[in-house]
């Protein structure tokens, strides 16, 4: 299990790095493709609101 950190969420969303939007997406799909769980906690959603 791979746990994100608001920086990678925040650039997932955002996208405004083409270079490290890349890398996030990336990593979301493997994980995704291996069948790995992705853990956001409750902070980390907190602090994607707040910088939102």
């Amino acid at each position: 299990m791979i746990a994100i950190d608001t920086n990678v969420l925040v650039r997932f969303l955002v996208e405004d790095d083409a270079v490290q939007t890349a890398k996030v997406t990336s990593l979301f799909e493997q994980e995704i493709a291996d069948g790995s769980t992705l853990f956001v906690s409750d902070v980390v959603l907190c602090e994607t609101v707040w910088v939102r």
